[in-house]
């Protein structure tokens, strides 16, 4: 087994090639009261980063008000705070308040929610940094769900280290890092974390993933994760290579001259999924990305629009591709 202090140093080297903190900084660590969020905020304020690395640290915790348990995890989570409290330039609870609660892409409209809320309270403290716990683990899981969905090629990289989001500039400290691995970052042990109960309910995909899947496959070899991210590493490597063209079609697209009519479809894929990247969208889907192709190749329309979620648009206008945010149906392009 490897020592802590040799986890410990790993990933400070780690941190410290990447330039990820420095003293400068004002970091929020967006905290669930979960295993993997004590775990990074303990670990962010327990003194053992060198000081030019040590940032100033505040944490947040959002409550999205739609499991049962939310507001034990809530008590849990508030009780936490109140006993390291000095460890934290700030800490806020915020809540998600449904006026009706979505049927359906629910998910997607608690992360847009999620991050709004993010980002307000992170520009009030004066920082836009929010740090997450994801871990090699998570990094797996992501991947190979994406796989699964049909994912772009890009997204099959998984999560980056540092992403700019929405706004919002956000690390990702532990990527390189087993789930294993976390308890041995701090000084004294955790004992008490909430456990989401949604974890358990296998309708959700990434909890078969990580409950039934991903351990069968270790069963077949138990350096699976390695071996995949390793695989995930190669094509991250070739897609570096293809950056020149891509980016260079991408602005092609961005100016209104790219030629739809003429360029492989296979590649108009890849040059369509660096122009969302460019729009900091990162979750349009393959079914998605077919159907802006589809309408910047009719011949027979000057406008339409293809929705790519609940408040986002891919709008035609002649050769123009451009992305628009639906506020309210009235703004809703009417493609008829």
């Amino acid at each position: 087994m490897v020592q802590p202090k040799t986890v410990r140093m790993k990933l400070i080297k780690e941190l410290q090639d990447a330039q990820l903190f420095n003293a400068n900084e004002h970091v929020v660590v967006a905290l669930s009261g979960g295993f993997d969020s004590l775990h990074l905020a303990t670990w962010l304020t327990d003194g053992g980063l060198p000081g030019n690395l040590q940032p100033k640290v505040s944490v947040i915790y959002i409550n999205h008000q739609l499991r049962a348990d939310a507001d034990q995890e809530e008590q849990f989570v508030q009780t936490w705070l109140e006993a390291h409290r000095q460890r934290f330039a700030h800490v806020a609870i915020k809540r998600i308040n449904w006026e009706e609660v979505p049927q359906h892409g629910i998910e997607e409209q608690a992360r847009d929610r999620r991050y709004a809320l993010l980002k307000q309270q992170a520009l009030e403290w004066g920082t836009r940094i929010i740090v997450t716990a994801h871990h090699q683990d998570d990094q797996v899981e992501t991947i190979l769900f994406k796989l699964a969905r049909g994912a772009q090629l890009s997204q099959l990289m998984g999560m980056p280290m540092q992403q700019l989001r929405d706004g919002l500039d956000i690390r990702r400290p532990f990527l390189n890092l087993a789930k294993t691995d976390l308890p041995q970052l701090v000084k004294q042990p955790i004992l008490e974390v909430i456990e989401d109960s949604s974890n358990y309910d296998q309708t959700y995909a990434r909890n078969r993933l990580r409950q039934g899947i991903i351990p069968e496959l270790k069963q077949i070899n138990k350096g699976f994760s390695k071996h995949l991210l390793k695989t995930v590493d190669q094509l991250g490597a070739l897609l570096n290579l293809a950056e020149p063209l891509l980016a260079k079609q991408a602005e092609q697209m961005e100016l209104g001259t790219f030629s739809w009519q003429t360029t492989d479809s296979d590649l108009q894929i890849l040059i369509l999924q660096k122009w969302m990247k460019n729009q900091e969208q990162y979750e349009v889907k393959d079914q998605q990305l077919y159907q802006i192709m589809q309408l910047m190749k009719n011949p027979n329309v000057n406008r339409g629009s293809v929705q790519i979620s609940h408040n986002l648009q891919a709008i035609r206008n002649k050769r123009q591709l451009t992305l628009q945010k639906v506020i309210n149906q009235s703004d809703l392009i009417d493609n008829s």
